[in-house]
């Protein structure tokens, strides 16, 4: 889809980043993270595309630049996908997220967490967060998980650094480019590929060697 190759040359200063003031449908960015979640470990480097409502797309690259997983998620409906053996897995959204971050976190509060913009979770999404003296969200928690943003974008109260912990994850999350609002890519959350690709159990994918 072009978003590996639009992204992975990102590099030099950070960059100044303050969210649209219509309001954020979508980021799209690259990063890495390192997180050791429910079922799995994740450390690498990654392009993701997320837009309201409940879609979202995470490229795992491998150190040489390929493809190494996907997630996919398509509102009520999540892929976990390894091109390089024509394999998926498939759950629930807030199931497959749980599986690396130990919450069930759909895609549009993973928008919220990367973009920074809490004020229309509303009272009854169940986050408590905290603002610092510029108005800044800089940490909140719900359920036992908890994330503090170590360091921000200039600019603005965009997270560039993201702390994570809970009763069955740690880690943290590094945001090296981050876009608002991009072109609308319905391809990007297109799953008809998975027609040759054979459907495994969460555990079989487990076993996969060099997933």
């Amino acid at each position: 889809m072009g978003l590996l190759v639009a992204l992975a040359a990102c590099a030099g200063r950070i960059p100044f980043l303050v969210p649209p003031s219509g309001g954020v449908e979508a980021v799209e960015g690259f990063g890495s993270a390192s997180v050791q979640g429910e079922d799995a470990a994740v450390k690498g480097k990654f392009a993701f595309l997320f837009r309201r409502p409940g879609f979202g797309r995470v490229e795992a690259v491998d150190p040489i630049g390929r493809t190494a997983f996907l997630m996919i998620f398509r509102v009520d409906r999540a892929y976990f996908v390894v091109p390089g053996k024509k394999a998926y897995a498939e759950e629930a959204p807030e199931a497959m997220m749980k599986r690396f971050l130990g919450i069930s976190l759909p895609p549009d509060e993973v928008l919220r967490l990367l973009s920074g913009t809490w004020t229309d979770s509303g009272a009854g999404s169940g986050w408590n967060v905290e603002q610092d003296e510029l108005g800044r969200v800089w940490s909140g928690g719900r359920n036992g998980f908890a994330f503090q943003v170590r360091e921000f974008f200039s600019g603005g109260g965009v997270p560039r650094d993201i702390g994570l912990s809970g009763p069955a994850t740690t880690g943290r999350i590094k945001v090296l480019k981050l876009g608002f609002n991009p072109p609308s890519r319905e391809a990007a959350f297109d799953v008809t590929f998975l027609r040759g690709y054979v459907l495994k159990t969460w555990p079989e994918i487990l076993e996969i060697p060099d997933r």
